[in-house]
């Protein structure tokens, strides 16, 4: 019996339905999944066009709020998830304004729907490797205050935890890079790396999880293929991001990590000013297709 992945058409106002109707070749093949759009199916099918058979929906009529709109699409995707009539989840670039409730991002708010706030990890995977940070869409100014040994913790175990049940590596190799310039050698006050990273190290070491680190901020990347490293671990959005989407591009996907399921988006935004364009990329979505194809077993 194929397990049946959702896919959220997201924000209206966005790249989203061209991502879709650049992905309908691959939509066209024997897929191992089956995968529904939930959304506007008028709308969705009329930019897509309307006797494309690839495609396959749960119809949710777009309202003027968009919020409510996108609320109403959220929570039936994640009430299927729950009574396991679906399996997981696909959602395109969101604009976080769209957001229902206050929260820094849709990896938050499905953690929030699960009882699992607190426990969610953010995973942008490439084959190659992949890196994760410790806090998410905050304030660089609030970074060190948010950053603590239980959290650094939770998301070290949450990649271990993936690497070995869907990946498939039983002792992933799992990098952490300190917080400050060259590890805080320089400072003599008390620093991160002391009070929060080498603790939290230490622990998972003593939980036989396979870490090396604090690697030294500017150099760390330079240690992937040295060291095997399959992860990286960074603590803040921009430490880790910018160097992976350069190097990968449009080849990574973001997933959520510590959910009761597979949350998996494209690596990218919403794009807003290509729309109707005929610019967008595909590829990152496709990539998340395929990685529900590859592991459909595990899933």
């Amino acid at each position: 019996m194929k397990k049946k992945i959702l896919i959220l058409a997201s924000d209206p106002f966005s790249i989203n339905y061209e991502i879709i109707k650049k992905s309908q070749n691959f939509l066209k093949r024997k897929l191992k999944n089956k995968y529904l759009v939930i959304g506007d199916q008028e709308e969705i099918s009329t930019y897509i066009g309307k006797n494309n058979k690839s495609i396959n929906y749960i119809n949710v009529k777009r309202k003027k709020n968009t919020k409510l709109y996108l609320k109403e699409c959220f929570d039936l995707a994640f009430d299927l998830v729950k009574k396991k009539k679906a399996h997981g989840i696909i959602n395109l670039p969101l604009n976080k304004r769209f957001l229902p409730g206050s929260y820094p991002g849709f990896t938050e708010y499905a953690a929030d729907a699960f009882n699992k706030r607190g426990k969610e990890t953010m995973l942008l995977y490439n084959q190659n490797f992949s890196v994760c940070p410790n806090t998410t869409h905050i304030m660089i100014k609030d970074v060190s205050r948010s950053l603590t040994k239980k959290k650094i913790i939770t998301n070290i175990n949450n990649i271990s935890n993936f690497y070995k049940n869907i990946i498939g590596i039983k002792k992933p190799t799992i990098g952490v890079m300190g917080f400050n310039p060259h590890n805080g050698m320089d400072f003599k006050k008390r620093i991160e790396e002391k009070d929060k990273i080498n603790p939290a190290i230490k622990k998972l070491i003593k939980d036989k999880i396979k870490v090396i680190g604090p690697l030294v901020p500017d150099v760390a990347f330079n240690e992937i293929n040295k060291k095997n490293i399959n992860c990286l671990v960074g603590h803040y959005h921009d430490q880790i991001l910018p160097t992976f989407k350069y190097i990968h591009k449009y080849d990574a996907i973001n997933i959520t990590l510590g959910l009761p399921f597979l949350r998996i988006s494209p690596d990218h935004g919403t794009a807003s000013n290509l729309k109707n364009k005929n610019l967008a990329n595909p590829e990152s979505f496709i990539a998340a297709l395929k990685f529900f194809e590859k592991h459909y077993k595990k899933i």
